[in-house]
């Protein structure tokens, strides 16, 4: 009677083990009510199969390190509640995601604050076994709030490729650290 119960459970930890790298940010319940009140509301989930759809679309040779990026991934997910007036969300609405992206396996590798814009844009990524396994972008402004997920290997240099794509915002890009770090040679003239 008891290794009736005992292989399915064997297999329920054996699957969760293997799936652990590939686990996906919970959204927030709230924002359910949050896209309510908001003006518009964008929800992209394109997991493998249809990234492997959209990938067919993408023909042009601008699109070749795009579709590269995206046969890696396992999936594509966006969430961005647009609102016509500040103050229509809380940090504390914004605070589940923070606190799904403080373990171990997160680490916090871009933090853009403008006082004058009243924006913030953290990017994450998730590392197993020194592997890049996944990325969250979270933007907030005044009126707009933006997570985005990409599940999967990703290299955040690559990040441009989709910039402007899938319902990810343009202008999101991650220079490399040996070109930031870069000094323009300079010439003495005799």
């Amino acid at each position: 009677m008891k290794l009736k119960f005992a292989l399915p459970s064997a297999m329920l930890v054996l699957a969760s083990v293997i799936t652990a790298g590939a686990q996906a940010i919970k959204v927030p319940e709230n924002w359910d009510r949050l896209a309510a009140k908001a003006d518009e509301v964008v929800n992209v989930t394109l997991d493998k199969k249809m990234l492997g759809l959209a990938s067919k679309f993408m023909d042009d040779e601008d699109d070749a390190a795009g579709k590269r990026m995206i046969s890696k991934l396992n999936g594509i997910y966006v969430r961005s509640l647009e609102f016509k007036n500040p103050g229509e969300f809380t940090a504390a609405d914004v605070e589940p995601i923070h606190a799904q992206l403080q373990g171990p396996e997160w680490s916090h590798i871009v933090s853009v604050n403008s006082k004058a814009e009243k924006e913030n844009v953290g990017i994450y990524i998730k590392t197993v076994n020194n592997q890049t396994v996944g990325m969250v972008i979270l933007a907030e402004e005044p009126t707009e709030l933006t997570f985005v997920q990409l599940d999967g290997p990703v290299n955040p240099e690559d990040l441009g490729e989709l910039s402007g794509n899938f319902g990810i915002p343009k202008g999101i890009h991650v220079t490399p650290a040996n070109r930031a770090q870069e000094q323009p040679k300079t010439e003495l003239k005799k």
